[in-house]
């Protein structure tokens, strides 16, 4: 195949667009291959928090997708950029699953009247002292920081809530507007394309998700492309105004589009 005149890389999601219950979707792993062989710079990214870059490269290759940890964002990593940019030694509350703890363990931490507080994927461990400690925090003045704001997500074959729920109770409590660093932040995206070396009109994002994935690439000025996985429901491409062109109903169809598009 001829690679596309209009990309020279491509920004994946990975939760329902390679991968479903960490199982990969239908040609997900051919897909890659032949972006791959046609040239395409690759970048994978995701809002998980439960796994490290290196972890989520290889789920992927454990099922067939060649991906390796250099070529993986996490909503987590694009945190820490973020909070070594913005904050330097001003001091933080994690509220972070105890696994992500020693990756925030070399900036300035506080207990009490910290500048900002970083709020993670606690699951079970959202509880009401959490929460108003937390917003308590934000009263005093204290910058709200978070990975991603997604409202639910897929577990054990189950749809869970998700800590997305949590910071649109607190953004409306404490009267004020999170900061956000995983999709559909425009940070994870810049870091991808950083990382590509790419112009951004040289940039397609895939993903099944409108509200991360599709908004996301909007705000950050790129051009995208909806799959029919995942998340993805009929009802978004006219409630979001998604062009019938940029729909596949499969990852495994991306390598015909891009050629398609190639031949235009």
């Amino acid at each position: 195949m001829e690679k596309s005149s209009y990309y020279e890389g491509v920004i994946l999601d990975v939760d329902g667009t390679l991968l479903l219950h960490d199982k990969a979707l239908p040609g997900a792993g051919e897909a890659i291959a032949a972006l791959r062989r046609e040239g395409y710079q690759l970048s994978f990214v995701s809002n998980t928090t439960s796994r490290n870059e290196a972890q989520l490269a290889q789920t992927l290759f454990s099922q067939g997708i060649d991906a390796n940890e250099a070529e993986v964002q996490t909503s987590v990593s694009a945190c820490l950029y973020y909070l070594q940019t913005h904050f330097g030694d001003r001091k933080g509350f994690f509220a972070v699953p105890e696994a992500l703890q020693t990756r925030f363990s070399q900036l300035a931490q506080c207990d009490e009247q910290p500048d900002y507080i970083v709020l993670g994927d606690l699951d079970e461990g959202f509880n009401y002292a959490i929460l108003n400690r937390i917003f308590n925090f934000i009263r005093n003045g204290a910058q709200l920081v978070v990975f991603h704001q997604n409202n639910w997500y897929f577990r054990d074959g189950k749809t869970w809530l998700d800590s997305g729920a949590f910071t649109r109770v607190l953004e409306f409590a404490g009267d004020t507007q999170a900061v956000v660093t995983g999709k559909p932040s425009s940070v994870m995206f810049q870091s991808a394309i950083q990382f590509m070396g790419l112009q951004k009109d040289r940039v397609l994002v895939v993903g099944d998700d409108v509200t991360t994935d599709v908004v996301g690439a909007r705000d950050a000025g790129l051009s995208f492309l909806l799959v029919g996985s995942g998340k993805f429901k009929l009802a978004d491409l006219t409630s979001h105004r998604i062009p019938r062109s940029h729909f596949i109903s499969s990852i495994a169809v991306l390598p015909a589009w891009l050629q398609h598009r190639a031949a235009c």
